[in-house]
Order: structure tokens, then sequence, then C-alpha cells
């Protein structure tokens, strides 16, 4: 019985807690894959000297998946594609290379671009996210306190965003991050 009883009491105190270490791990997951990306296109940009896009495409389970721009509202929830992109159209084309496809986030969680990252991210042989800068920000149902973004430079770096103020909220370019 006493055995039952101590079980009783540290389920009590576990359960309540899964469903949050589940999404923590879920949202650490999806906001991990996308920098993954961004980091394999400006490295094979560099090395094969040859620009490489990333762009969101919901069509990634066929052979030759293609861009969806899906109206400009940036949601890179939907799945992303990386491929050569010698003449710099954004567009997978004959005789480009498909490098990697990622499909659509599972979960309920969004990821929105702003600025120039709403589509796309393309990277030159220099590196150079040429018109890239922006932010895609990883939100779920908890807000913008459990919120994470991704910040994009020019000079194509990747980082995640911090928060700087204390507040338990991201802050890109000294403002916080909002959710919808």
């Amino acid at each position: 019985i006493v055995t039952m009883a101590i079980a009783a009491i540290m389920l009590s105190i576990a359960v309540p807690s899964y469903p949050a270490s589940v999404q923590n791990n879920r949202n650490a997951t999806s906001i991990n894959a996308l920098p993954t990306a961004f980091q394999l296109a400006r490295s094979t940009a560099i090395t094969r000297r040859i620009n490489v896009t990333v762009c969101k495409s919901n069509d990634t389970n066929v052979a030759a998946p293609s861009y969806n721009s899906g109206g400009g509202s940036g949601d890179w929830t939907q799945g992303w594609m990386i491929f050569t992109d010698p003449d710099n159209d954004f567009t997978f084309d004959a005789g480009e290379t498909l490098l990697r496809v990622h499909a659509a986030l599972s979960g309920n969680a969004t990821f929105s671009g702003n600025n120039n990252v709403i589509n796309k991210v393309s990277f030159s042989p220099t590196g150079l996210a040429r018109g890239s800068n922006g932010t895609i920000t990883h939100c779920d149902a908890r807000g913008a306190t459990n919120a994470s973004a991704l910040v994009i430079s020019v000079g194509g770096q990747v980082r995640h965003a911090v928060d700087t103020d204390a507040d338990n909220i991201v802050d890109v370019q000294g403002a916080n991050i909002s959710c919808p």
C-alpha cells in the first residue's frame, strides 16, 4: 500500500508536466529543422559555387516539388525544399538539382516569415543571403512566452533570437516577437 501511495504521488507530479514536455520537444525539433536546411543550402552554395534556394512548398511528396507562395502568408509550416538555382529565379526548373525536401510540420505550431523571408531564402556562391534578411517566428498555442525565432542576415548567417530584456519573450531588433 505504501508503494502504491508513493507511485500515486509521483504520478500526480509527473503527469501534468508531460504534455508540456512533449510540446517542448516537438518545438525543439521543429525550430532546429529550418536552420539546418538553411545551413545546408548556404554550405552547398559555397562549395558548388552556385545559387541555392530554400523555399516553402506544400508539394513535397513528388519527385519535382513546386514552389507555393501561399499568397504571401509566410507560412513555412507547410514544408520546404532546397534546390540549386543557377538562373536565380527561385523556381525549381528542369536541370536544377533537388537537394532536400522537408514535409509539413506536425502539430499545431506555426512558422511565419516576415520581410524578405516570407516565401524563400536564397544563398549566393559567396554565402550571402541575397535580399533574404528577415525573421521566421515559431509559435504554438502557448503564445509568445514559448515562441522562438530565427533571424537570417544578409551575410547568410542564421541565428536563434534570444530574450535580451528578461521578460521571457524572445526579442528581435529590440522588440518582443508576437504570435498570431
